[in-house]
């Protein structure tokens, strides 16, 4: 059941909701022109605001690809202070205010795929080709509700535990899109799965998604890397301070609870700009968990944006990886399909 809040709040997603309805028609009757290019594209995005894990996912999708194809990552670069095209990977010491922390996240794990940003997909793609004609692929970030271009494989993400099929457009809830724009996507994937999903779990997920017949469904998790040096028993005694401005730390923090046994959590909003009063908050805080004796932890994402600042202590990254719960092959096959 809607909330009060969300009650009162009803009448204007439902506002919301006719005028994207509208804007994707117009795209499909014709009535405005996405866009077709020779080359390959890949859209990666989901219908809700905030993160469904679409970042591991495109870096999933870039490490298989570049193994054998010249490939590149075209974004919005949220967060960035700049504004129009920016190829990134020209840049000889690119920072997350110029092109946004994710931008420079795949800078530093995929030295040899371009990276570039643009508000306009379909300007940036035009860019991107004119200036690496050589591209053979090409994985939009976040595109989904960028309706200008006709993706080669569309894809859309929703979250196991807040999936679309449970929300309502925004304000009401979290939808940038209503329900039925998903039926658009060739690949569905659940993410943030638990460690373990039953058969029965997986065959309920998927009957209230209610997928098209043309439409695959896959399930995945997130991994977390093991960081820190010297015995389990001695990293589950020291002090924990982790810092992150992620939409959702909860399963970060899961994770950590069964690696340390004391954690103290400094959580900012999603994309947070730090600044030096958060650095100084933080570095107090290290001082008064033990200085030295306190690690500091943070996200990918976060340090990208912490490592602009001069004064912030010493702090480690935590890695994550994307693990399929079952048909990682045929989805590696049903990519691969698109480069024959």
């Amino acid at each position: 059941m809607l909330s009060t809040f969300r009650f009162l709040l009803f009448p204007f997603a439902l506002i919301y909701e006719s005028v994207v309805v509208v804007r994707r028609k117009a795209f499909q009757k014709g009535w405005l022109r996405p866009a077709t290019f020779h080359t390959p594209t890949i859209c990666v995005g989901n219908l809700c605001m905030g993160g469904a894990g679409k970042t591991p996912h495109v870096e999933y999708i870039a490490k298989l690809l570049s193994q054998n194809f010249q490939v590149a990552i075209l974004s919005r670069g949220y967060g960035r202070k700049t504004k129009g095209y920016i190829n990134a990977s020209k840049m000889s010491s690119p920072t997350s205010d110029w092109v946004g922390d994710e931008i420079v996240q795949y800078i530093e794990k995929f030295p040899n795929v371009k990276v570039a940003v643009c508000e306009s997909r379909k300007e940036g793609i035009k860019n991107l080709l004119m200036e690496e004609p050589e591209l053979q692929v090409i994985i939009l970030d976040d595109a989904y509700q960028h309706l200008s271009v006709n993706y080669s494989l569309k894809i859309v993400l929703t979250e196991y535990d807040e999936p679309y099929f449970a929300d309502f457009p925004i304000p009401a809830g979290r939808l940038r899109e209503p329900r039925n724009a998903a039926k658009y996507a060739d690949i569905i994937i659940v993410t943030k799965c638990p460690e373990i999903l039953s058969l029965k779990e997986r065959d309920d997920f998927i009957k209230s998604l209610k997928p098209q017949s043309h439409q695959e469904v896959f399930f995945t998790k997130i991994k977390y890397i093991e960081i820190g040096e010297g015995s389990k028993e001695e990293r589950k005694k020291r002090e924990i301070l982790l810092i992150t401005g992620i939409a959702h730390p909860e399963p970060l923090v899961k994770f950590l609870e069964t690696q340390y046994d004391t954690i103290h959590k400094l959580h900012f909003p999603d994309h947070h700009v730090f600044t030096n009063s958060d650095i100084e908050r933080i570095i107090r805080l290290k001082d008064k968990l033990g200085g030295e004796n306190c690690t500091v932890l943070t996200t990918e994402k976060d340090a990208a944006r912490l490592a602009m600042m001069n004064n912030m202590p010493e702090y480690h990254t935590i890695p994550i990886e994307i693990v399929f719960l079952e048909k990682e092959d045929f989805f590696k096959k049903k990519l691969l399909s698109l480069l024959k």
